[in-house]
């Protein structure tokens, strides 16, 4: 079945139906299977390539990093991307693809929000370009 709304229509004997009036959401069977980069600063802002099958640009989807949420961009059926979230810590979360009010998968790989870089000076100053 698409993703999308259903509803939910009983039959006892095969023949003769009822609706029950009852609405379901399909979620679009979609898989996760890596992200690029694994890692960023924990000032967020990292563009996050998500990569796996079965994304449809009907859906909406976002990405959590570790409790943060963070709206999804469809790019196409095989990637989508978010950029990370803002942590006040470094250190290793969770990292999951949602699609629509909460179905998730995790990634086998977690998320690293590193320091940021500071750089304060770089000798020489000048030099050839070549």
């Amino acid at each position: 079945p698409k993703s999308g709304n259903a509803s939910l229509v009983i039959s006892i004997n095969g023949v003769s139906t009822h609706d029950s009036g009852v609405q379901l959401q399909l979620f679009p069977d979609f898989k996760l299977t890596s992200i690029n980069p694994s890692s960023g600063p924990t000032t967020g802002r990292t563009v996050v390539h998500v990569f796996g099958t079965g994304f449809v640009d009907t859906f909406q989807y976002f990405c959590l990093f570790g409790l943060k949420r963070s709206k999804a961009e469809f790019k196409n059926s095989n990637e989508l991307i978010c950029e990370s979230t803002f942590e006040a810590e470094t250190g290793v979360r969770s990292f999951w693809i949602c699609a629509g009010k909460g179905f998730c998968l995790e990634s086998e790989t977690h998320y690293n929000f590193t320091e940021s870089l500071h750089v304060f000076h770089v000798t020489p100053k000048t030099g050839p370009i070549s």
